[in-house]
């Protein structure tokens, strides 16, 4: 009797152990980042959300300065993530590259080759757009290996004597986005 007691127990321990494995096996497959996986399609929203996160804080930097009018300077600071880590914006849109402008009354934050705002024929969206109150002449900031910083400073200013301009520097452990607005200038 013992015997089959034995052989019992192992027969239960096998069981047990091969549905962990199999229930192990499925969850580390089901958190790697494979295309078109449901932690590929976690990423990209999470980029996004960053993405308008980071586009808000300038666009709302710049309409502050253009409802003190000329002469005015404001500076906001902004923390991100995603938009910093080339690895994970290649994992979620095949490129690293991310820009960051202003195209009309918009300012945008995008990642990849080609910007895409809304899905036209099938492409995925990529980029977020936030209304700002004056129309730009479109300028834009190109950063090839995703943002240089996870620390943001935002220096918005309206200086008349000088045309419009975005510019992008790392200062001590800010990325430092400076951009002088000059509506009708």
């Amino acid at each position: 009797m013992r015997l089959v007691r034995r052989g019992q127990v192992s027969l239960e321990f096998m069981l047990v152990f091969g549905i962990m494995l199999v229930l192990m096996l499925y969850s580390v497959n089901s958190v790697t980042f494979k295309e078109g996986s449901t932690s590929t399609e976690t990423l990209k929203m999470q980029v996004l959300l960053e993405e308008k996160s980071l586009a808000n804080a300038i666009a709302g930097t710049i309409a502050q300065v253009y409802a003190q009018g000329p002469g005015a300077k404001s500076t906001t600071y902004a923390k991100v993530t995603y938009l910093a880590e080339p690895d994970y914006l290649q994992k979620a849109f095949g490129s690293a590259k991310v820009s960051v402008g202003s195209s009309g009354n918009l300012v945008f934050v995008g990642v990849g080759d080609n910007l895409i705002t809304e899905d036209a024929n099938g492409a995925e969206k990529n980029t977020v757009t936030t209304e700002m109150p004056y129309t730009s002449k479109g300028k834009g900031i190109l950063f090839p290996d995703g943002l240089p910083s996870k620390s943001i400073r935002i220096i918005v200013e309206w200086d008349p004597s000088r045309d419009e301009d975005w510019s992008a520097a790392v200062v001590g452990s800010y990325l430092e986005i400076t951009i002088n607005i000059n509506p009708g200038g």
